[in-house]
């Protein structure tokens, strides 16, 4: 059925303590708003530099309904343009990535440099007297902010600074980085891209929600309850399951962590660092070591963080690396890239572990995404109905920890979903 107009200034009230309204994920309406209140406002992850590394090389995707294109200009610097042609509106450039020294629209032949400069328009004898080429370069989006290669951007003039933004959660970046033995990583291992029926705050809310693994991921368990290996070297998985299919004690006692802006973070289980071998990681740990310091090295191989979510389009997973971003296409439809994570530095071998296992956690047809997308795709057929209108999101309620900004809480409960709909609720009330 249809819902009902939806007025903007009652939008708060689909959000309560503990709950929200089936409509925030049904209604085209509220995701048209999120597009322009959410998306085109907040600070939106665009990509790595390693994957723009010479000048001319580029990468096309999207910032909300915004169509842009990343790319390293002639003098080094980071561009991000509008992918639009300012003549009759077009994509100039169509291809997800590549390599161009210039830039030129299929439709008329307009050119542009890549820093969004327009160069050329053929038959210009065609054009008014006082056609001046400098009044329709591409437009540029107006902010960009980057950390250690990662490369976010914000649609609106003004607003949070991007250092504020991005904040308490640098550590977590961080983590990942140190891990390479150069201090960078690379975004240059291929790329999973899947769509599912759903909407986007789905996949949002599920990236630090550890209440439904040994539910949701049953096949990935083994008899004695323990999950596949999912790192280079180790034996064998976290304990999930205990005995009488209840949830492991270890699997309990796990944390989430949020400091604001929809941010959070899950913290890692204990796993058996002491037999973590292999001949790739055995070689690369010394390498890391030789760079870093043994004590250093080991502190940095000591998981610390499974799940990271910076709000609202990233995710990075600390257990089998990866990054995650998510693409809201309409209410009902949302396409994720996973991107696996090269450790520059390390081994081929140990890389070649790392994507290795990733395919076969967060493939689209690997063992653990499968189970999220039809979890989602069910969520959203069910969401439908009407006769309920309220989704829950208590567990924890009242339980959460505060110190120093960070609030914590363990992570079967659902303070970092109430953390995400505080700050949806912020982003879409503010007019």
């Amino acid at each position: 059925m249809l819902e009902p107009a939806i007025n903007t200034n009652d939008i708060a009230q689909l959000i309560e303590p503990g709950r929200i309204h089936r409509r925030v994920y049904t209604d085209p309406a509220i995701f048209d708003l999120e597009m322009e209140r959410l998306f085109g406002r907040a600070w939106l992850f665009v990509g790595h530099e390693s994957q723009i590394k010479k000048p001319g090389d580029f990468i096309t995707t999207e910032l909300g309904r915004y169509p842009v294109i990343m790319t390293r200009h002639d003098d080094g610097t980071l561009q991000v343009l509008i992918n639009r042609c300012t003549h009759r509106g077009p994509k100039v450039v169509n291809e997800k990535c590549g390599h161009r020294k210039q830039l030129t629209c299929l439709y008329h032949g307009w050119t542009f440099d890549t820093a969004g400069k327009l160069l050329r328009v053929p038959v210009p004898e065609g054009c008014a007297p006082a056609f001046n080429t400098d009044k329709y370069n591409l437009a540029k989006v107006p902010r960009i902010g980057c950390y250690r290669g990662f490369v976010f951007a914000s649609l609106a003039q003004a607003g949070l600074s991007f250092d504020e933004h991005i904040g308490a959660m640098k550590a977590n970046i961080d983590d990942l980085v140190d891990r390479a033995p150069d201090g960078e990583i690379a975004f240059d291992a291929g790329m999973h891209r899947y769509l599912y029926r759903g909407n986007w705050k789905l996949q949002v809310e599920n990236v630090l929600d550890s209440y439904h693994v040994p539910f949701s991921h049953a096949s990935t368990v083994s008899r004695d309850g323990v999950q596949f290996a999912r790192r280079e070297g180790d034996e064998k998985g976290t304990k999930v399951v205990a005995e009488g299919g209840r949830t492991a004690d270890e699997w309990k006692k796990r944390r989430s962590f949020t400091v604001g802006h929809g941010h959070g973070w899950t913290s890692n289980t204990a796993l058996d660092e002491g037999k973590r071998a292999s001949p790739a990681f055995n070689q690369y740990k010394a390498v890391l070591a030789s760079k870093v310091g043994a004590s250093r090295a080991q502190q940095i191989l000591t998981p610390k963080l499974h799940n990271t979510l910076i709000y609202p389009n990233v995710s990075i997973m600390g257990l089998n690396i990866h990054v995650r971003i998510i693409k809201p296409l309409a209410v009902d439809l949302t396409e994720v890239n996973i991107y696996p994570v090269r450790l520059v530095g390390a081994s081929d071998e140990m890389n070649f572990g790392n994507i290795r296992l990733l395919n076969v956690t967060h493939a689209a047809a690997s063992f653990v995404q499968t189970d999220d997308l039809e979890s989602f795709t069910r969520a959203q057929i069910g969401l439908q109905s009407d006769l309920n209108d309220w989704v829950d999101i208590s567990r924890g309620l009242g339980a959460e920890e505060t110190a120093d900004g960070v609030s914590s809480e363990f992570a079967t409960h659902e303070m970092v979903v109430r953390a995400q709909y505080a700050a949806w609720r912020d982003y879409m009330c503010a007019v």
